[in-house]
């Protein structure tokens, strides 16, 4: 096994190596593959008042970031405003972007984390609502997005993914591939651990982050059991993309892995019935709050890979 540092596609390779034999769609899914690689809605969406609201939510963030002077978080939010005004926000990265919403007047002032915490929570009312799995997750994107992106920090990741129209999947079928990206989290994190010295501070966060994704992955199994549906076992010799054999190695490892159960949350996330998916938007925001702190940037569009 190569010592380099994995990429992030490379780490999310894990996951495709552990959700393949669980789930026939899995290695076609678009929240694998990169949101130029699925056509367009089926059929066209309509301009609805939660799109025009959020073009101008969006154009207002990025207004108020640019005062800022935080250009990354602007060009974040930009890219937001096109896809939701664009004819079909779910078009992917190769998508027409000719604006049908014009943005209304955005003001330049004013508390942006603050502004940003609040557009979090709306679009999450916004998320829960949603009849379409993939406008579901492209609202639930934008909440975690606003509820995590700081001030500080690495500037937002733009431009590698887009959201993609979704096939409709059944919430157990979402489960298992969440449940494998966890398994290969804890293999990762176990691993990690027995590389670091014992006075080294990543070891106890990643020990502390090791007993919450077993308890994670303990109420996901009940979960799967109660649906009659057998969980996805842990098993041995799971492929990492790299050893993890320095502090340095071992937080890109953890990143990659932590990104990948965030993108898992997002397929069960969109997999959700209304009444469901609020809670699973709040458990997005776990792996991401992890894999910030490990010192990953806030992917421009959080749940999608």
């Amino acid at each position: 096994m190569s010592s380099a540092t994995p990429s992030r596609r490379a780490v999310l390779g894990v996951g495709l190596a552990l959700g393949l034999g669980l789930t026939g769609c899995y290695r076609a899914s678009p929240l694998v593959g990169t949101g130029s690689q699925a056509g367009s809605s089926a059929t066209p969406l309509p301009i609805t008042a939660e799109r025009r609201a959020g073009v101008a939510t969006e154009t207002s963030l990025a207004e108020l970031a640019r005062a800022s002077g935080l250009a990354g978080i602007a060009a974040a939010h930009t890219i937001h405003a096109t896809v939701l005004a664009q004819a079909d926000p779910l078009a992917g990265r190769n998508a027409d972007t000719t604006a049908v919403i014009s943005p209304t007047a955005a003001p330049t002032s004013g508390n942006l984390i603050a502004a940003e915490r609040t557009a979090g929570n709306h679009y999450r009312t916004v998320a829960a609502a949603a009849t379409d799995p993939a406008m579901g997750l492209l609202w639930a994107s934008l909440s975690v997005f606003c509820s995590n992106v700081s001030a500080t920090g690495p500037a937002p990741r733009t431009g590698d993914v887009y959201p993609t129209a979704l096939p409709t999947e059944p919430l157990s079928s979402a489960q298992q591939v969440l449940l494998s990206r966890l398994n290969a989290l804890v293999t990762g994190l176990e691993w990690g651990i027995g590389q670091l010295a014992s006075s080294d501070p990543l070891r106890g966060q990643g020990q502390q982050r090791l007993q919450e994704v077993n308890t994670e992955r303990s109420a996901l199994r009940d979960e799967l059991r109660a649906a009659s549906a057998s969980p996805t076992p842990l098993l041995p010799g799971y492929p990492m993309p790299a050893t993890p054999s320095t502090s340095a190695s071992t937080k890109a490892l953890w990143v990659g892995l932590e990104l990948g159960v965030l993108a898992g949350w997002g397929r069960v996330v969109a997999a959700s019935s209304a009444d469901q998916r609020s809670t699973a938007i709040t458990a997005m925001s776990t792996p991401l709050a992890h894999a910030i702190r490990l010192g990953s940037a806030v992917p421009g569009w959080p749940g999608w890979v």
